[in-house]
């Protein structure tokens, strides 16, 4: 399982966090976790734990891979069984939430990813449905390969005005 820095850590680097988790095991600090009780920080490796807002919090496992589309964190949650006559693939996706606890899925707000691989890399677009998000996976593909694109679109143009 991947293990992400909690954003609203006040430690900014490794060394200051172990420098503080062991003064605070040394004078019984406790452990608060999301469910409201505590459990003695002694009992928890600094990786679990993370310093926010003044108490030390038990991070919840978030056992999920993040996918980076448009700058929006995703977890991809399964693939769509949609076909059509652009190659594009979908999945159902849920955005990321955070708060002292750790990451969480927020399931109550879903998109549609859409996702295209090319010899260059593997290109990406969201969107509420699967238009939206064929329509913004093709103006970034449209984008990236405009040049192409208006070649081929153009030729009978060119070939007309060079005559």
């Amino acid at each position: 399982m991947t293990r992400y820095k909690n954003k609203f850590a006040e430690h900014k680097t490794v060394r200051e966090k172990l420098s503080h988790y062991q003064q605070a095991i040394a004078q019984g600090a406790l452990a608060y976790k999301s469910d409201g009780t505590t459990v003695p920080l002694s009992s928890c490796s600094p990786s679990q734990v993370e310093f926010v807002a003044g108490l030390w919090r038990v991070q919840n496992p978030f056992p999920y891979e993040i996918q980076v589309v448009r700058d929006r964190e995703l977890v991809l949650m399964k693939k769509l069984p949609h076909k059509e006559r652009i190659p594009f693939e979908y999945y159902l996706a849920f955005f990321i939430g955070e708060n002292c606890y750790g990451r969480s899925l927020n399931e109550d707000v879903g998109a549609i990813v859409a996702k295209y691989e090319t010899d260059d890399g593997v290109y990406w677009g969201y969107g509420a449905t699967i238009e939206q998000a064929r329509a913004f996976l093709g103006i970034k593909l449209f984008d990236q390969y405009m040049d192409l694109i208006h070649s081929v679109a153009c030729k009978k143009i060119k070939n007309t005005n060079e005559k």
